[in-house]
């Protein structure tokens, strides 16, 4: 699969938000984007977790260690960006992986460092935005308020 060489045009899509889960000390937050149906099925939505099993480093000793995925499914295949914010609380790191259809849990790469698509991009700035406001502006870091601010709806 070769990234954004296929045609396409844009045309809004649902992004939907996933119950969070907590993987190796990480806790990891989750959005689904289905260029076919509502929300990907849990087959995609499993192989995510392999993806981000894959690309998280060790959590942060004694520290709240948080993450997010974003799984968009498309007919050519699945995509997962698994971010994940760094220790000083303003760095987001991320990896961006690629699978087919026949398997969706063998992920590879993303070639040519490709990062997001304009979909995932909606769900990584809402992340960004509730990570600033109740993680890196306040003088006293509101995980819980972070972690129940999602993102849901027609993009």
């Amino acid at each position: 699969m070769t990234v954004g060489e296929r045609p396409l045009v844009y045309a809004p899509r649902t992004t939907v938000a996933l119950p969070r889960h907590r993987l190796r000390g990480w806790t990891v937050k989750g959005y689904g984007i289905s260029a076919t149906r509502d929300r990907p099925p849990a087959e995609v939505l499993d192989a995510a977790r392999v993806a981000a099993d894959l690309t998280l480093p060790q959590a942060y000793d004694g520290e709240p260690s948080h993450a997010f995925t974003v799984v968009h499914e498309d007919a050519d295949g699945c995509y997962v960006v698994v971010a994940w914010w760094s220790r000083n609380k303003v760095i987001l790191h991320s990896r961006t992986w690629l699978s087919g259809w026949d398997d969706p849990a063998a992920w590879r790469p993303a070639p040519a460092h490709a990062t997001a698509c304009v979909w995932e991009l909606a769900a990584i700035a809402a992340e960004r935005d509730a990570w600033v406001r109740h993680v890196a502006s306040p003088p006293e870091p509101d995980f819980a308020a972070y972690l129940a601010a999602t993102h849901s709806g027609v993009f």
